[in-house]
């Protein structure tokens, strides 16, 4: 079992809309970057960072500034600026489909489970 923290800017989760702290914080972070095809997995000991952008959405940093996003369906409700995910993985990663647990990391109450999508890379063009 791997706890994931959110490391990243803001925790934010809303059933109506995207708090704009969180919009913004993610348009941010991908400004710019070139999205690659959506790939199954992601090596769990790479991720250095998370962002809880809404109900669907979650941005993963890697190491070499390299973000995932996982789109979520259907949305997680369970998520919200104050929880935190776990996941239990069965390989050296998070996979599309995997089952992550909502909890809170103070009173370590459990909210549920959910699955993740795929994950689409977000890099910056290589340097001409």
């Amino acid at each position: 079992m791997r706890l994931i923290l959110p490391l990243l800017a803001v925790l934010a989760a809303g059933t109506a809309a995207v708090p704009a702290t969180a919009a913004s914080n993610t348009e941010r972070m991908l400004s710019g970057r070139a999205t690659g095809p959506a790939i199954n997995c992601l090596r769990s000991r790479e991720i250095v960072g998370q962002t809880l952008v809404n109900q669907s959405v979650i941005v993963f940093e890697t190491r070499g500034h390299k973000y995932y996003r996982n789109d979520i369906a259907p949305a997680c409700g369970a998520l919200n600026p104050d929880r935190s995910i776990v996941t239990h993985e069965y390989t050296s990663g998070m996979c599309k489909g995997d089952i992550f647990e909502v909890f809170d990391p103070t009173s370590r109450i459990g909210y549920g489970a959910c699955t993740f999508g795929p994950f689409t890379p977000y890099e910056l063009p290589p340097h001409k």
